[in-house]
């Protein structure tokens, strides 16, 4: 998402020029060079849809393991588009990985930035400040092993992973992670990993549209299931 930064000319991070600017995913790019990185591929904010991706047997651990990759990783986008079609692209802070089971690449799992002035997740962790927590926002087994409860163990391990990870990223310690169930689904896998369930959301999204992004259109969604997990104090920011 990019929105005007102001009226005034200021330095293109891309071409060095001093023009009109606008902030395009941490960037300050002029029209020009955002018109010249469109690719024309299906994808977006770094995330190319190749459908002939494929499995590549990795070495790594013979346990359920966690292997940290970026979001332009082809098989992790395969995987997430085609789980979410739809989806723009992940923005914002992020971290995403592949779930590996005895070597063997079985689905993914990332946390992002929430949505932002989210009353009930500043309720939740006491908090205004949405760098503090992070949104579960994809959780896909694809090749599902025989194990009745590889869902908890994936999410144990997702928890106790991305607390380091974060940390060692971002320079922040997380109050928790929060994530949204779509319907008919209803969040078990989330109730068997002791998450709170604060209810559903109204339904409500928001598009932005124009040259500048500032267009904003409230349209009629999907009502989806709030979860939200809270770790421990003594690893927990002082807010």
């Amino acid at each position: 998402m990019r929105k005007r930064v102001d009226d005034n000319q200021k330095q293109c991070q891309v071409c060095g020029k001093y023009k009109k600017v606008y902030i395009t995913f941490g960037k300050n790019k002029c029209q020009n060079c955002i018109n010249q990185s469109k690719t024309g591929k299906k994808g977006n904010s770094g995330m190319v849809y190749d459908k002939n991706a494929s499995v590549q047997f990795e070495i790594f651990s013979e346990k359920l393991t966690l292997i940290k990759v970026k979001k332009s990783d082809s098989l992790f986008v395969k995987w997430y588009i085609e789980h979410y079609p739809q989806s723009k692209g992940i923005v914002g802070r992020q971290i995403n990985y592949k779930i590996l089971y005895k070597n063997e690449p079985i689905g993914i799992i990332s946390c992002a930035s929430p949505p932002l002035n989210y009353k009930k997740f500043r309720n939740y962790f006491s908090t205004k400040n949405e760098k503090l927590f992070v949104n579960n926002n994809v959780f896909r087994l694809v090749n599902k092993p025989n194990d009745n409860n590889i869902g908890t163990k994936i999410l144990k391990l997702f928890r106790n992973t991305i607390k380091t990870d974060y940390k060692k990223i971002y320079d922040d310690n997380l109050l928790g992670i929060v994530t949204f169930v779509e319907p008919p689904r209803t969040g078990s896998i989330y109730k068997a990993d002791n998450w709170d369930y604060l209810g559903q959301t109204q339904g409500i999204s928001v598009r932005r549209r124009g040259e500048d992004w500032q267009q904003k259109k409230y349209v009629t969604g999907k009502i989806k299931h709030i979860y939200a997990y809270k770790f421990k104090e003594k690893n927990r920011n002082k807010v």
